[in-house]
């Protein structure tokens, strides 16, 4: 899945799905669209990376960080499989590291931030 900006510089954009995304480990791709949402939103982007197995969403959630954006991993002690957090948490790329049911409230919290700002 990739976001593609209807206009330079504006706030709409439009989601495809692409069947062949170079690179790509999985189809579809977390990595893909976490990557193509930083290079169209840049530092207006909230990333958030949950409980799953390997690596995947490391990659998207680095180009989100790069790009100024909020990335929030969930904690070890509430994963159920710490593996996707744990590569972002190695890696240096996130800005909060929270437990499962403290999410919601990071992302509440950034977005009234960013709407006052």
């Amino acid at each position: 899945m990739r976001v593609d900006p209807r206009q330079p510089d504006s706030n709409s954009a439009a989601i495809r799905l692409d069947k062949d995304p170079a690179g790509a480990l999985h189809i579809p791709s977390v990595d893909v669209m976490m990557t193509s949402v930083a290079q169209v939103f840049r530092n207006r982007v909230i990333g958030v990376i949950m409980t799953g197995m390997g690596s995947d969403g490391s990659a998207g959630m680095s180009a989100i960080f790069r790009q100024g954006g909020l990335t929030i991993g969930q904690d070890e002690a509430s994963c159920a499989v710490y593996g996707m957090p744990r590569v972002c948490a190695q890696l240096g790329v996130l800005a909060h590291v929270s437990s499962l049911s403290d999410i919601p409230v990071q992302i509440i919290n950034a977005a009234r931030r960013r709407r006052r700002a």
